[in-house]
């Protein structure tokens, strides 16, 4: 909804708004007098209680909504630019004119995530919807209060809030929505599945949310009532953009390859295995996949020795996995790739993540938090992507009372998450607090953070994101 700047204001205050989104709404004011009206969006972070780089593999995922998110103040113009402000002034101004080829920012810049909603949301209606090009731009003031780099998803967030914000006159449902941003997002430069817009998009407040791809469905999944979920940042942060962004695609392209090599054993005896595009169709195909996986090589591999294995041109296997969203060719990684490692930690967590929504179901915190713990230990050791700051925080939130913990998100730093009985939470956040704050980091020459709940933090299950006071 519209509405005069003073009013948006009133029902803001009468609503017990936070203070980020006044403050939002007051840096918009100040950069933008001559815009007597504005509407408010908002997007929530997410943390994922279990399912681990499965999405892109087209495997189950999660994750739940929390009560951290960005807030999106915009004033819809007559013209095709976007002009953007942030509400941290450390960040330079955004302005760029909407189409359905928009040229990148250079690789980092925040910008890049609005840039990512504009040229979806142009290409979508370009084929959809014509009669609504040129898509109207926008003065508007983006701020929040999810950590970047923490692996709670600050990026969907801003790329959904930016989609509701540009795509207001389309009328996408969130299904579709969902799955038209988690292809806009790699824009920005990863491979990424679709978890993070789908539970931005389709959450619900109380509940986990089950997230099934291809085609995507949602399951609500009401969380054990005794346990509340903590978030704790590790405070490393995992910069998409840099070395985590090619490690991370590096993942990806190993699932890929590990495709390839399960076809390649499995054809022989089933030979439906040839058709599988994703590591789910695979598991779907082949009821004995465990056996199978088990006949993959143990030692990394190069390009060459993986195509010889499958009997394909090292040409044509670079092409078909290796090969980015931009055209370019991920390197080989040093020490080669691990296509058994990684397969055998998405197929398991897929697993987990079938039991783990049953367990919450049925109100058994229990397994529920032995699979998060199983969960973690896959990430670290078979998918690789903690680190010892994650590895040591998740042992302090076990060991001071956490039915389970495990990182959370891509990994290379960022968070880890846990569930813990309500009555323990306040002690086990004074004593992680104490002994991983204020003892842990210093060794690793990390700065300790001036406030506890901006790092360490009890939350809970969220709605989705929408624009204020209806629409």
């Amino acid at each position: 909804m519209i509405l005069p700047v003073q009013e948006m204001e009133r029902r803001l205050i009468q609503a017990g708004a936070s203070r980020l989104c006044l403050a939002v709404l007051e840096r918009f004011r100040n950069e933008f007098p001559e815009c007597g009206e504005v509407g408010l969006v908002r997007a929530p972070g997410r943390v994922n209680i279990i399912g681990e780089h499965t999405d892109y593999n087209g495997l189950p995922v999660m994750p739940m909504a929390i009560d951290r998110e960005i807030v999106f103040a915009f004033a819809p113009v007559e013209s095709v630019e976007v002009e953007v402000v942030a509400l941290d002034k450390a960040y330079e101004k955004v302005h760029f004119v909407v189409s359905g080829d928009i040229p990148k920012f250079p690789t980092g810049h925040w910008g890049n995530y609005i840039k990512a909603a504009a040229q979806a949301i142009w290409n979508w209606a370009a084929t959809r919807r014509p009669d609504k090009l040129p898509i109207r731009g926008v003065k508007g003031c983006v701020g929040g209060d999810i950590p970047p780099g923490s692996g709670l998803s600050s990026s969907s967030a801003l790329v959904v809030a930016s989609a509701l914000v540009l795509g207001r006159e389309l009328d996408i449902d969130r299904a579709s929505l969902a799955e038209l941003l988690a292809k806009g997002e790699r824009y920005v430069g990863t491979e990424g599945g679709g978890m993070d817009q789908a539970v931005c998009l389709m959450a619900r407040a109380g509940s986990a949310l089950k997230i099934e791809f291809f085609p995507l469905r949602t399951n609500p999944v009401p969380l054990p009532p005794e346990c509340a979920v903590v978030v704790a940042n590790s405070t490393v942060t995992a910069n998409k953009t840099g070395a985590a962004r090619v490690a991370f695609n590096t993942r990806v392209a190993e699932c890929r390859l590990g495709l390839e090599l399960l076809k390649s054993v499995g054809r022989e005896k089933n030979p439906r295995v040839a058709e599988a595009t994703l590591l789910k169709d695979f598991m779907a195909l082949e009821p004995n996949w465990q056996q199978v996986l088990n006949l993959l090589p143990d030692e990394p591999m190069t390009v060459e020795q993986i195509s010889a294995f499958v009997g394909q041109s090292e040409d044509n296997l670079r092409r078909r996995c290796l090969t980015m969203r931009d055209g370019s060719l991920l390197p080989d990684p040093e020490g080669g790739f691990k296509p058994k490692k990684r397969c055998l930690h998405v197929l398991t967590e897929a697993q987990r993540v079938e039991q783990a929504a049953e367990a919450a179901e049925r109100g058994d915190s229990e397994l529920l938090g032995r699979l998060m713990n199983e969960s973690h230990f896959s990430c670290a050791h078979n998918y690789e992507i903690s680190c010892p700051e994650l590895d040591r925080l998740v042992d302090l939130l076990r060991e001071y009372g956490a039915l389970g913990a495990r990182l959370t998100g891509a990994g290379f730093g960022g968070c880890a998450v846990a569930i813990v009985k309500h009555e323990i939470a306040p002690q086990l956040l004074d004593a992680v607090w104490s002994e991983y704050y204020q003892r842990f980091l210093p060794t690793r020459n990390l700065e300790i953070p001036s406030q506890q709940n901006q790092v360490l933090f009890v939350t809970k299950p969220m709605s989705a994101a929408g624009e204020f006071f209806g629409g």
